[in-house]
């Protein structure tokens, strides 16, 4: 069951991107992560308890 939308404002809590501002723009079902966009152009995969609403920071 996915956690998030597509689209939503989210940071990660953990590692060099930490509270960095993102966009989640897909989700891999079959590995259970989100791909989240920053800046633009870097984007990487996270599972869903190392993600947080932007809001929720």
């Amino acid at each position: 069951m996915e956690k998030f939308k597509l689209g939503e404002s989210v940071t990660v809590h953990t590692g060099p991107f930490k509270g960095i501002y993102g966009v989640i723009v897909s989700f891999d079902k079959k590995r259970e992560k989100y791909l989240v966009r920053f800046n633009g152009q870097q984007q990487l995969y996270f599972s869903p308890d190392e993600i947080i609403l932007w809001s929720e920071k």
